[in-house]
């Protein structure tokens, strides 16, 4: 399970679409197969924990990520509980039967509290780089089953 943000890992600081047509406008396409290649390499699914998630249907974002070329499988979202982000994560987890052992987080941000063991952070800068590809999969292959 691959806790996915959007802001800062699917798009890089200063990333603007030449029109706006949702949030697949938002998704640069490099930084999509990127993502991809990793969710086909680990066989992760994907929760959405960015903020993007408020306001929208599953059914809608599966489209917007399909969309953008996000080649996975979103199977939820995050609750919005109005704390930190490591938090929402942990509820959902906590009311889906998820051990902390078969997730990563991807984000942007700092503080994942308690799941920081399983935590990689993108530099918005540069976003889902190879070195969060790396990382990624390197947390995965300590829980892939043989």
């Amino acid at each position: 399970m691959l806790f996915l943000d959007v802001d800062g890992v699917l798009n890089r600081t200063g990333y603007r679409p030449a029109t706006s047509v949702g949030l697949r406008s938002w998704i640069e396409p490099e930084l999509a197969r990127r993502l991809s290649d990793v969710l086909r390499t680990t066989g992760a699914a994907i929760v959405l924990s960015s903020d993007w998630r408020r306001g929208r249907d599953l059914q809608q974002l599966r489209d917007e990520l399909s969309a953008a070329g996000i080649d996975g499988t979103l199977i939820g979202v995050t609750p919005v509980l109005g704390g930190a982000r490591w938090q929402e994560i942990e509820a959902w987890m906590i009311a889906n039967d998820v051990s902390v052992e078969t997730m990563v987080i991807v984000d942007d941000g700092y503080d994942m509290g308690s799941l920081a063991a399983r935590f990689v952070r993108a530099s918005p800068l540069n976003g889902f780089d190879e070195e969060v590809a790396r990382a990624i999969i390197s947390l995965f292959e300590g829980t892939r089953p043989s």
